[in-house]
């Protein structure tokens, strides 16, 4: 499976694109308006768009691919928070962006998008309704994208609206039963489950 990073121009998120056999894509955290013109540059259509998180710094590229056609998932506990003091946009005085999300994942949910099994754990903590999104390739690689709440050696903070030390804490020991594969963060480079387990300090306290 072919991942493609973006790495943000100034404050954002890592975006992720996967693309898919008939020149369209997956999208995750699609973080500033030119991502659609990365997908557009390399011969791709977003046709799946998949948060994990609703914060500003992950979300500003939505509506660009959204005006393409492409359907937006998030998480049903994270729904809710779109357009709230959670979205942080406010804080950060941000200009809202507007954007709906077309349908959701509940807890451990499978959808089949593309061809690529993709399965949602709910991770609370950094907000109500993170989610890590597990992808399980046509080879049967296994790659995990866990937005803001689990980094290379570090975690996403706990103190902005519905987030929660002690949520971080459950899904970071959720996050550590599992098998080890390679991790894409939000923020930073990425990693492995093994990595995280040996060595960053809150994975270990998990």
């Amino acid at each position: 499976m072919q991942i493609i990073t973006i790495s943000p121009r100034g404050f954002g998120a890592n975006t992720y694109i996967i693309p898919l056999d008939n020149q369209k894509a997956i999208v995750i955290d699609p973080a500033q308006p030119r991502i659609a013109d990365e997908l557009k540059n390399r011969g791709l259509t977003a046709a799946y768009v998949l948060l994990t998180h609703c914060h500003f710094d992950h979300v500003y590229g939505v509506p660009a691919l959204q005006d393409q056609g492409a359907k937006v998932f998030c998480s049903d506990k994270e729904k809710p928070l779109i357009g709230t003091n959670a979205d942080v946009f406010d804080l950060f005085r941000a200009p809202r962006v507007p954007y709906t999300v077309d349908e959701t994942f509940t807890d451990n949910e499978e959808k089949i998008l593309g061809g690529i099994s993709i399965k949602a754990l709910l991770t609370p903590g950094h907000t109500a309704g993170s989610c890590c999104y597990l992808f399980t390739a046509k080879d049967g690689g296994r790659y995990l994208f866990t937005g803001d709440t689990l980094f290379s050696d570090s975690i996403g903070r706990t103190d902005f609206p519905t987030g929660d030390i002690g949520q971080m804490r459950a899904s970071l020991k959720r996050l550590a039963s599992l098998d080890d594969m390679p991790v894409y963060p939000g923020h930073n480079e990425p990693t492995t489950i093994d990595n995280e387990r040996k060595y960053n300090p809150f994975m270990l306290d998990a």
